[in-house]
């Protein structure tokens, strides 16, 4: 159930920016961060997807995201710092 729990809560939140994104670009409002926002939301649930497929069954998402993190490897780095990316745009999109 809390699995489940998650996703829910993280599919919400990636909409929620989605829809925030695709808002400012009709205020014509943070045009070009809010199109990197856009690009990001479908760029790194994908790359994050695809690498997680090989990951061993003892471990859950976060954890080998975490552990291919600490290795170097590049998709990793990509999608944290994605993620970081879509967590800053959003409070900063909040606060105009």
């Amino acid at each position: 159930m809390k699995e489940v729990l998650f996703w829910i809560i993280y599919y919400l939140l990636l909409m929620t920016i989605f829809v925030r994104a695709i808002y400012s670009v009709i205020r014509k409002k943070q045009i070009p961060l809010a199109m990197i926002a856009i690009l990001v939301i479908i760029s790194v649930p994908m790359v994050s997807l695809m690498n997680s497929i090989g990951r061993p069954l003892e471990m859950n998402e976060f954890e080998f995201l975490a552990r291919e993190f600490q290795k170097g490897a590049l998709w990793a780095i990509f999608t944290i710092a994605g993620y970081l990316y879509l967590l800053v745009w959003f409070i900063l999109s909040l606060k105009k």
